[in-house]
């Protein structure tokens, strides 16, 4: 029978490691599936973007894109740009 000896200052490199293995691959993970949310909506978002990123109803996102801080395009009605809205989301979540 082989026996296998490892030190204390071995045993916590290996566990450090270890863990800092595990929460990389979290972050690139949860880094991947923010990406995939986020830009697999066009450039330009319509109403109907709004409702399903937000999960509210119709006369829910009309009443916050009526919100002068809310982001719009600035010379087409009911649009409104992808990654600023985002950015929005971001800054009024707590």
């Amino acid at each position: 029978m082989t026996k296998i000896t490892i030190d204390l200052d071995q045993f916590e490199d290996e566990f450090l490691k270890f863990r800092l293995e595990k929460l990389i691959q979290a972050a690139y993970e949860k880094g991947v599936e923010d990406g995939i949310k986020r830009f697999s909506y066009p450039p330009v978002l319509k109403n109907s973007h709004l409702a399903e990123i937000l999960q509210v109803k119709m006369t829910t996102v009309y009443k916050i894109t009526q919100n002068p801080a809310f982001p719009k395009m600035q010379n087409i009605k009911g649009r409104y740009p992808r990654d600023k809205v985002f950015e929005w989301i971001d800054r009024n979540s707590k």
